[in-house]
């Protein structure tokens, strides 16, 4: 099969008919995707083969599998495609077409339990997407997202740089979070000198979280053993019924985290006043886009209820 590879081995339409056809697993499948005839996108993968001198997919009982070489050279395939979707995009900054692959950042709490609701939401609109995801602290965050390697964070502080755009999606008061068999369950609405005596779950001390509860806590002189430092809000919120311990975080993280998991409730504190604001970031080239719109509509969707609950208890 050794042959010279001739020079539209290069052209778009047979990395376009290669990636089609792993995704969707048949050659018909690809042509329904491509707008293309099965014939024509069987001799496109075909003439593939033959390029590059090795089988790319095995034959068997009518379908078709790809070999280990073909999947070994597919994510590279995708990040090419996704590149040419981009350079699309900087071309033509407002076309409504949506990004074929989509790079998003967020942090590990917002990832473990808010993303997969939003990836749901945002698959079921666009369900030819592919997606890769990955969890940056603040500063690597806004520099993948200046420097283009990611395309949409999700944060609790805006990413400052001059070519990010900062949506605010929502503010939420932050609350506590407890067993229901603790004893400050049964109240609606906790007095902050109630929570004297008992057990707390601190933030991190690089969240700036820290820094205003331990100034909260001493003001109000309020004696509490630290059960647990974490800088992870879902793990701490899930360790107040082991610990029997208070965790504060924000409502929006508490109330998705308290619906999951029974026994766990969140109550507003009286006295503490501070609040957390969620932000969609994405690059400026992505502003008004269709991909930018859908993942703010995912983003309210996934979000609608546990905002309602806050609002119904009087902690919006």
């Amino acid at each position: 099969m050794s042959q010279t590879p001739p020079r539209n081995i290069r052209r778009l339409k047979y990395i376009e008919a290669f990636s089609a056809v792993i995704l969707t697993g048949s050659i018909s499948a690809a042509a329904r995707q491509l707008n293309m005839s099965q014939p024509a996108v069987s001799q496109l993968i075909s003439n593939l083969e033959k390029s590059v001198g090795v089988s790319l997919f095995v034959r068997r009982n009518g379908a078709i599998f790809p070999t280990h070489r073909a999947e070994a050279l597919h994510d590279d395939a995708r990040d090419l495609l996704a590149l040419i979707d981009r350079i699309e995009m900087h071309l033509k900054p407002r076309t409504d077409k949506l990004l074929s692959h989509i790079r998003i950042s967020a942090t590990v709490s917002f990832m473990n339990e808010i993303l997969p609701l939003l990836l749901a939401e945002v698959h079921r609109h666009h369900p030819k997407g592919n997606y890769s995801v990955v969890s940056h602290p603040v500063d690597e965050m806004t520099n993948a997202v200046a420097e283009g390697q990611v395309d949409f964070a999700f944060h609790t502080r805006p990413l400052e740089h001059a070519n990010i755009v900062n949506l605010l999606q929502c503010e939420v008061p932050q609350v506590c979070v407890m067993h229901v068999d603790h004893p400050l369950a049964q109240f609606e609405r906790i007095e902050l000198s109630q929570i004297n005596g008992h057990d707390v779950i601190w933030p991190s001390r690089r969240d700036p979280y820290f820094q205003y509860y331990r100034d909260l806590f001493s003001r109000n002189r309020l004696n509490c053993r630290n059960a647990l430092q974490s800088p992870f809000a879902s793990f701490s919120i899930r360790m107040t019924e082991m610990l029997n311990a208070l965790s504060f975080n924000n409502a929006l993280m508490a109330s998705i985290v308290c619906q999951k998991t029974q026994g766990l409730v969140w109550r507003p504190v009286i006295g503490i006043d501070a609040r957390t604001k969620f932000y969609l970031s994405f690059p400026e080239v992505l502003a008004g886009t269709e991909t930018q719109n859908l993942m703010q509509r995912s983003f309210a969707a996934v979000t609608a209820d546990a905002v309602a609950e806050l609002e119904w208890a009087g902690a919006g």
